[in-house]
């Protein structure tokens, strides 16, 4: 069977460079090259001049040209960025795994509408661990009514995490929204101390901490009168989170148009 070929956007960044050092190491995948936006200085050079990777591909600013010769392109970089490879992915109808945080329902609702004519397959987590613990959260909300137990999720992450609380802990209150029947905008709250009030019945709390070069802890909370019940995933390390992207990227190479997520994979 023929590999399948694979390009990474924001080649040089923490998840990027993770992510090629595992391309090159499966067997049934080829990395054809890496893009960076047009600004970084590391353009025109060998992969292997600027890491200890052993990659011999030259890093380049055009997305498009890497779109055109890759089977799927895989994306932890930014919002901004991330909308723009996914209508380049619509428009060379090449397959994408979208792993950034921190987008918008307009920008996920363009991504969706790009899905029509390019199969994209996005999470706000890879582990297939943490997608796990989204189902049970769902269930748990469902079993612990919102007028017995309070729900509060902590999310911790390395010093260099730009949104918060992250797209996993945003996740998390989604799906213990859905599990109450209601919608996450409606119930959330990030911060405490514009309003000095008591938590209202339903409300579900968000606490943040940023420090060190921690991979990610989330624990969601049920807290009743009597008991708690918390529900924790903690990542030792990206392992987890690179072994759910090439597993993405094997699910989603074999699909024409669609918009897909890790359920879907599991």
């Amino acid at each position: 069977m023929a590999k399948i070929k694979v390009g990474v956007a924001g080649c040089l960044g923490r998840m990027g460079l993770e992510l090629i050092r595992q391309i090159i190491n499966d067997k049934n995948l080829d990395f054809i090259g890496g893009f960076e936006h047009k600004e970084h200085s590391k353009i025109g050079k060998k992969i292997n001049e600027v890491t200890d990777i052993k990659s011999d591909q030259v890093i380049t600013n055009d997305a498009k040209d890497i779109f055109n010769k890759a089977d799927v392109v895989i994306d932890f970089t930014t919002p901004q960025s991330t909308l723009l490879n996914a209508k380049t992915a619509c428009t060379t109808k090449t397959a994408l795994v979208i792993g950034t945080t921190g987008l918008t329902g307009a920008q996920k609702n363009k991504i969706k509408n790009f899905s029509k004519k390019a199969p994209i397959l996005m999470s706000s987590n890879m582990s297939v661990g943490v997608n796990l613990l989204f189902n049970l959260v769902k269930k748990a909300a469902f079993s612990l009514h919102g007028d017995e137990y309070d729900i509060e999720i902590a999310e911790t992450h390395h010093k260099h995490k730009i949104d918060a609380p992250s797209g996993t802990a945003l996740s998390l209150g989604e799906y213990a929204a859905a599990g109450r029947n209601t919608k996450l905008e409606k119930t959330k709250v990030l911060d405490r101390t514009k309003t000095l009030k008591k938590r209202k019945i339903g409300d579900i709390g968000f606490s943040v901490t940023r420090g060190g070069e921690i991979a990610g802890e989330h624990t969601v909370s049920f807290i009743g009168k009597d008991d708690r019940i918390d529900l924790v995933h903690k990542a030792n390390n990206r392992d987890i989170f690179t072994d759910g992207a090439l597993r993405a990227i094997k699910f989603i190479a074999r699909k024409k148009t669609g918009f897909y997520n890790m359920s879907d994979l599991l």
